[in-house]
């Protein structure tokens, strides 16, 4: 390829380095967290229209993808979400005074609650999730549906290898 981004500019700044640096996955690294900052940017802009931050989204989201009846245990979102109990419940509160879930204990686990959409939280979540899912698949126009599916192999063998390496006991 002959074009260059500000990684290749920053990796090649340490040409003068008179020690052994690992600079192809260094470049990688700093591509993704790159990316990943773009991604939260796209979040943030698409979802403002709608009255959302993307952590809301996150949890409508979440809630939606559950399907009917919509309503998940606060241990399952925060797990999926990863954020802990206390982040959640901040996030919860702010939604519920929204109208947009409401929490009720378990019917059939009366000591846990089930936070489920309400009918305004379930029709924003859809219309969010088009909004967020199209800016998206805009940004990752520029690549072909082949480079989409190879990098989308790619980065899932990176986090499987990750996760990997961590139930066998291995600091990442």
């Amino acid at each position: 390829m002959d074009r260059h981004d500000e990684i290749d500019q920053m990796l090649g700044q340490w040409s003068w380095a008179p020690y052994d640096l690992p600079l192809q996955p260094m470049g990688i690294s700093k591509r993704i967290q790159r990316m990943a900052r773009h991604l939260e940017s796209l979040a943030t802009d698409s979802l403002a229209p709608l009255g959302l931050e993307p952590g809301e989204f996150d949890v409508l989201a979440t809630v939606l993808r559950s399907g009917p009846p919509y309503e998940l245990t606060p241990t399952k979102l925060s797990h999926s979400l990863l954020i802990s109990g206390a982040g959640l419940t901040k996030r919860l509160v702010r939604m519920e005074g929204r109208g947009l879930v409401k929490r009720r204990l378990d019917p059939d686990d009366r000591r846990s609650l089930l936070v489920e959409l309400t009918e305004e939280g379930r029709v924003l979540a859809e219309k969010a999730v088009v909004v967020h899912g199209s800016a998206t698949a805009d940004l990752m126009g520029v690549l072909s549906p082949a480079k989409r599916e190879q990098l989308a192999d790619l980065l899932r063998e990176l986090m499987l290898g990750r996760e990997d390496k961590k139930k066998a006991g291995h600091s990442v």
